[in-house]
């Protein structure tokens, strides 16, 4: 009798461990929790460090190389390894016995490249790619902040702290509504979102999450109908949408402030409406792509747009 009491318990916790998950159109089981997951960026990492998910992390990677990061998160994950400074190999996935890689396209692995989920399940190392990223590989229409919410809630419910993630996710959710809520009744007003770039501008076309962040603080994406993630764009279709607003993407260099004088200086884009009211927002990396500092963005964005409506 014992011996069926204890075989019952080992059942039921392998059918609690065992989720099944959409990622990017195809069914992927994750039949343990991970114990030496590895996070791609810093968004992914920032992800698993606010789920307290750190003792069961075997290393990050893709954050050092361009600067993404904080000497708060930096000193916060000071004693796991940095795999690698870039896209890690399999090399350095196996190095750290990995048993799971958080990340996604265009975010630590590319499409026919040499990491996928393909090639790592023939190691065991299972892989959550992030849902905005998804459009690389499958057809999608648009991106929200509820692709966010559910990458949080998937990352839960595959390491069994359903709980706690969909705490953080009503938290989000909240502060969201407070915002739409004030800016609701207003004229939207455009924005461009500038990364990086000279010769041609990098920015968020329609299915980037930037897009997502603009919308919900009642502004328009000038660039929303562009079908695509990140990309290049031409300086014609800025100079023909005249922004109001513009969104400077803070990382590596040039920093923000130099990419605002650019702006100024360069004779496309000096008269642009934006430019010439001094009208500019600037975020982090970490705060522009899929992750915990979106509704951060969603909050600051909102109240440049709209200063008059978030005075205290």
């Amino acid at each position: 009798m014992k011996k069926l009491i204890l075989a019952t318990a080992i059942m039921a916790t392998s059918a609690h461990a065992q989720v099944e998950l959409d990622v990017c159109g195809k069914k992927v089981t994750f039949d343990k929790v991970p114990e030496r997951a590895v996070a791609n960026d810093i968004n992914m990492l920032s992800i698993m460090l606010e789920l307290g998910l750190k003792p069961n992390m075997a290393g990050y990677s893709g954050v050092s190389a361009y600067e993404k990061t904080s000497p708060e998160i930096i000193a916060k994950v000071s004693d796991l390894p940095n795999i690698a400074q870039r896209k890690p190999t399999i090399e350095n996935l196996l190095n750290v016995d990995a048993d799971f890689y958080f990340a996604g396209w265009n975010y630590g692995m590319n499409v026919g490249g040499p990491v996928t989920p393909e090639k790592l399940a023939a190691y065991d190392i299972k892989t959550y790619v992030i849902k905005e990223s998804c459009s690389h590989v499958q057809q999608r229409e648009t991106v929200s902040l509820s692709d966010t919410f559910y990458d949080i809630n998937a990352i839960g419910k595959i390491f069994d702290i359903e709980d706690k993630a969909n705490k953080l996710i009503d938290g989000y959710q909240a502060r969201l509504e407070l915002v739409q809520q004030r800016v609701q009744n207003q004229k939207s007003k455009t924005v461009f979102v500038y990364d990086s770039g000279e010769d041609k501008p990098f920015t968020a076309g329609g299915l980037a999450v930037p897009n997502a962040i603009i919308k919900a603080a009642g502004g328009t994406n000038v660039m929303e109908s562009v079908h695509k993630s990140w990309t290049q764009v031409n300086w014609e279709s800025v100079v023909e949408a005249d922004p109001e607003h513009i969104v400077i993407i803070d990382y590596s260099t040039p920093v923000a402030a130099d990419k605002i004088d650019f702006l100024k200086r360069f004779p496309a884009t000096a008269n642009i409406t934006a430019v010439r009211n001094n009208s500019f927002t600037v975020l982090s990396y970490a705060a522009a792509t899929p992750g915990i500092e979106n509704i951060d963005s969603v909050e600051k964005l909102a109240s440049n747009l709209y200063p008059e409506l978030f005075k205290k």
